[in-house]
């Protein structure tokens, strides 16, 4: 059976219900570290550090991260307003809890004969009945600029035979846009409608909210099955790389974050020397406008460590710290910190100064080769560097790696990634791969 009569649509296009049966997409990375040699002992890297935890900057679909329900109640018609019709054909009533909404004028005498016949029966407007679930999701478009809005309800018990729907969207620089949506459903349990921007808009927060005044939708009984507020706010960005999407930025345009782990001993060599943590990794989204590094310096987790372990090979008459250095992870060039006051002491890591900070191969190698990628003219203002430093210890208890791995990838705004060819280095002294300094 179908019931004849008028679909009406502004601001979108309805598309077939879909029950909210979406799997989760999202941007994925991948990155690659090689494989580094050690000598004196098998070494074990520390856990390499994941990707940072998504604040809120991507955009995927799902009901469950990106969608937000509330619910529709059964509401009493008391009284049919004595108003014209508006241009869209809708008549307006008044439920028992003082709202008014539009229905349309061909629901009328079927929502009125249901009022009469509660009326008669005396019926209190006490307790709603929970009739269905709205829901609003935001996104990018498919062009992944914002945005998009998918927006419905499911009914419970019953099926549904008119609606009406609208739904409110704000966003950045006071962006606002008004969908609405009514028509026949013809026996339906459920109901998805949409709109996508015919502009790009801009990126930031966008608000979408289902309205409760309007809102609603009718039972073959009569009954009008009225929706709670139901709003998600979500941010949408534009085509970026896909480290940019991971976290806000905190260091120029990009951003840096350290890790660490704990250890029995800041120094093993002092038995008495209170628990610490040594530098588990570091990961960056480089971006042309860098942050501000700054120069290593302080009592660092290990450096007496160090400094026992390379006295002996010192030439006579070599101060302390014996040809040693602390190595920042990510690189002072490339905006890493390495002082006490700025957090930097979680970036650094006691290494010898040429071997594994300088020389050839060492970090500053490869550090310049991430400097150069950053700098190039090819790289576009969305495009960024994704740059990861992890080192490597023998055990749980260890102050000083054995080395590090070391991978970088070009992200492109389109999603598309290169390899750098980077590899790792080993914490030895010189050139001569001997003398190694993790513990």
């Amino acid at each position: 059976m179908s019931i004849p009569g008028l679909r009406r649509h502004r601001g979108g296009r309805d598309r077939k219900p879909n029950r909210l049966r979406r799997a989760l997409s999202g941007a994925t990375v991948t990155a690659t570290a090689a494989a580094v040699g050690f000598s004196g002992g098998a070494a074990t890297a520390a856990s390499a550090p994941t990707y940072p935890a998504d604040r809120g900057s991507v955009v995927t679909e799902g009901p469950t991260e990106h969608t937000i329900t509330s619910k529709m109640t059964t509401v009493r018609v008391t009284e049919l307003v004595p108003t014209p019709p508006d241009r869209a054909g809708n008549v307006t009533v008044r439920l028992a809890d003082g709202r008014t909404i539009p229905i349309p004028a061909a629901h009328k005498d079927l929502v009125m004969r249901r009022a009469a016949q509660q009326a008669r029966a005396r019926l209190k407007a006490a307790e709603p009945r929970p009739c269905g679930i709205p829901w609003v999701r935001l996104k990018e478009k498919s062009n992944h600029h914002p945005f998009a809005m998918e927006t419905g309800f499911d009914v419970l018990g019953g099926s549904a035979i008119g609606y009406k729907w609208r739904v409110t969207i704000k966003g950045p620089n006071n962006y606002t846009h008004e969908y609405t949506s009514q028509g026949q459903l013809a026996f339906r349990g459920s109901w998805q409608g949409g709109y996508t921007s015919d502009k790009n808009q801009d990126e930031g927060l966008y608000t979408a909210e289902v309205d409760p005044a309007v809102s609603h939708f009718q039972f073959l009984n009569g009954d009008i099955c009225v929706a709670e507020p139901a709003r998600r706010t979500e941010r949408l960005t534009k085509p970026k790389a896909a480290c940019l999407k991971m976290m806000q930025a905190n260091s120029g345009d990009g951003w840096i974050l350290n890790s660490t782990q704990p250890v029995p001993h800041r120094n093993q060599t002092d038995p008495t020397s209170p628990a610490g943590t040594r530098a588990a990794g570091a990961q960056a989204c480089l971006r042309k406008t860098l942050g501000k590094g700054s120069p290593a310096s302080g009592e660092i987790t290990g450096w007496q460590d160090a400094q026992e372990f390379a006295r002996p090979y010192a030439t006579p008459g070599t101060p302390a710290p014996y040809g040693l250095a602390r190595c920042h992870l990510i690189a002072n060039i490339l905006g890493g910190k390495g002082q006490t006051l700025d957090g930097g002491q979680d970036n650094l890591v006691p290494c010898w100064q040429v071997g594994m900070n300088t020389g050839t191969p060492s970090m500053r190698t490869y550090e310049t080769q991430v400097k150069d990628a950053v700098d190039a003219t090819t790289m576009g203002p969305d495009d960024a560097v994704y740059y990861q430093v992890t080192p490597l210890y023998k055990n749980d208890a260890s102050t000083i790696p054995t080395g590090v791995t070391m991978s970088a990838a070009i992200q492109r705004a389109d999603g598309t990634q290169s390899l750098l060819p980077i590899a790792g280095v080993t914490n030895t002294k010189g050139n001569t791969g001997l003398l190694n300094l993790g513990n």
